[in-house]
């Protein structure tokens, strides 16, 4: 009796473990690391940084500036300027550990594309291209001037390298 019961939780522990393993495929780890990376480079400007309850968690990666620019509805002039200076901070950090960054935005009426993050050759440098996804047919348009300014800032950097 103890042996049967040994061999089922053996069992039954063995087909756990082995479904636990598989369940993010490796392109869509290597995508949410890289959308909460931080780059070694970028200092948050915590001596300008605003008091709003929407700024106080750490601001330190390209998902959660996009997402406190997707509230720049509820800040101060002062609040959204500061912002956006951490947006652009975060762009040339990317861009100065050699991982220029080109966000677009996806989705909407026609879906979300499969492979979510790719690589294209620039002025000779490789740029990454990160999809953000939104989720229905209505768009965000603060998501959008988060996408615009990140890039453009990006942009900026590598007509420079020409």
């Amino acid at each position: 009796m103890r042996s049967i019961i040994f061999i089922s939780i053996l069992v039954l522990s063995t087909i756990c473990s082995a479904q636990k393993n598989d369940s993010i495929p490796e392109s869509e780890k290597e995508y949410l690391k890289l959308l909460n990376y931080t780059p070694k480079n970028f200092k948050i400007d915590l001596k300008n940084k605003p008091s709003n309850e929407f700024l106080k968690t750490d601001l330190n990666s390209i998902w959660k500036l996009k997402y406190a620019y997707e509230l720049k509805d509820k800040l101060t002039d002062y609040e959204i300027k500061w912002l956006e200076e951490q947006i652009n901070q975060l762009a040339v950090a990317y861009f100065i550990e050699n991982k220029p960054i080109i966000i677009k935005s996806v989705g909407g009426y026609s879906g979300c594309p499969e492979q979510l993050l790719e690589t294209e050759l620039k002025n000779k440098t490789e740029i990454t291209i990160l999809s953000i996804c939104s989720g229905g047919c209505i768009i965000n348009k603060n998501t959008e001037d988060f996408v615009e300014l990140f890039n453009n800032r990006t942009k900026k950097l590598l007509q420079n390298l020409k």
